[in-house]
């Protein structure tokens, strides 16, 4: 940033011309100069330059030279999840005019976008993404990794809500990552958090206790309780772990949540808790914890879409409510996935159908509109799901062909993680 830019932004900021400003001291031609940088000016006419702006020039470039040193601390507050500091931060850094016209342009609007994507920003998140990609064509070693950080978690969040993204695209992003260049080994957790989504267990395993190494290493306790939870989620109980040790370890870090006083840490547990009864057919334990887990304050995120859609199925198989009440929530789930989760959208359809006990037309939309929507998005959870009930579906109908095709893409889906 030259001298000539900030008594450029001031001047015109004070909606004073060049003739008006040079009046006395030289001409518009030379502050035109000035300004574009074409000509280094004395000291003297600097000086009387600012003193009619009324500007202290030092203050001015001592402000641009710390830009660097707050983008660093905003970032550092973003991973420790210091919520008081990301916010202030953020303020300070929306009002220093010149940071977009900067060298760090790039970095402030990368940090932008993880802000957004903390906050549960989707959107904004995908915008911000795109609009580096189109306008930053050279970034930074550290930019560069910074930015397939970014987009790993972003496809992450998005990868059963939005068609084009899956867990694979972001394994691959983050793969890519250099560490030597990042120096940021969070990212370890998300690479985990990808292959576990991708149903790579042992490696989702290796990568979270990476990412816990990191995460004790620097204290940062919100995010070792989520290596944890990760960890959990990466052991077979039927192998490794013991369902009621199991269980006391989630209990063991929802402890741990109240004391450091993170309630969406919380919300995440109970979350994964009720997975884990509903994958033993404990409907009523289930829906206990889904219910605790979608308490929050967004009814509009995707992650609110997510946890109602279990809570109802975890109703709906356990015969928890009645028709009414279950028709009544499917459509609020319905409404709120119909802009955000088109995947969501179609699993709140099949449930409303299993609801009515119409399951002729149950089975024709699990075929016909699920199953493809799943296969097309590598969604490997939802199909180890609804391509077992379709497979037994078929064998029981003695529809084997079709069955030995479910049969066929489950491999692939194995290939395509393994």
């Amino acid at each position: 940033m030259f001298v000539g830019e900030f008594i450029k932004y001031y001047r015109e900021k004070k909606g004073i011309s060049q003739s008006k400003l040079g009046e006395g001291i030289c001409g518009k031609t030379y502050i035109s100069r000035i300004e574009s940088g074409k000509v280094i000016c004395s000291p003297e006419i600097i000086t009387k330059l600012t003193d009619r702006l009324e500007i202290d020039i030092n203050k001015e470039i001592e402000s641009l030279q710390l830009i660097e040193k707050h983008l660093n601390d905003w970032n550092h507050a973003i991973i420790m999840r210091k919520n008081t500091q990301i916010e202030r931060i953020k303020i300070e850094l929306e009002q220093n005019p010149f940071i977009m016209p900067s060298r760090h342009a790039a970095y402030y609007l990368l940090l932008t976008a993880r802000y957004y994507h903390l906050k549960n920003m989707v959107q904004e998140t995908k915008n911000t993404i795109e609009y580096i990609e189109k306008e930053f064509q050279s970034l930074s070693n550290y930019e560069q990794n910074l930015l397939l950080h970014i987009k790993g978690m972003y496809c992450i969040s998005t990868f059963r809500t939005v068609k084009n993204e899956t867990c694979q695209t972001a394994v691959n992003l983050l793969k890519q990552i250099n560490i030597d260049d990042y120096r940021n080994e969070e990212y370890y957790y998300h690479l985990a958090l990808a292959y576990h989504h991708a149903k790579a267990k042992v490696l989702a395993f290796s990568y979270a206790e990476k990412a816990l190494q990191f995460f004790n290493k620097t204290y940062n306790h919100v995010n070792a309780i989520n290596a944890q939870v990760l960890m959990l989620m990466s052991l077979d109980s039927e192998r490794h772990i013991d369902f009621l040790e199991l269980i006391e370890n989630y209990k063991d870090l929802l402890h741990n949540c109240e004391i450091l006083g993170v309630y969406e840490n919380k919300l995440n547990i109970f979350f994964k808790l009720g997975e884990e009864f509903f994958k033993r057919g404990s409907f009523e334990q289930a829906a206990n914890y889904f219910e605790q887990a979608f308490q929050m304050k967004d009814k509009s995120s995707i992650k609110y879409v997510r946890r109602l859609f279990h809570f109802i199925e975890a109703c709906l198989e356990g015969n928890l409510l009645r028709e009414e009440e279950l028709l009544e929530k499917i459509e609020i789930g319905k409404r709120l996935a119909r802009k955000t989760c088109p995947i969501y959208f179609n699993l709140y359809e099949l449930l409303a159908l299993k609801c009515k006990k119409k399951l002729s037309q149950y089975y024709d939309f699990l075929a016909e509109v699920v199953i493809p929507l799943l296969i097309s998005t590598n969604n490997a959870s939802f199909f180890e799901q609804y391509g077992k009930i379709l497979y037994q579906y078929y064998i029981r109908q003695k529809e084997y062909e079709n069955a030995i095709k479910i049969e066929l893409e489950f491999r692939m889906m194995d290939q395509v993680f393994n």
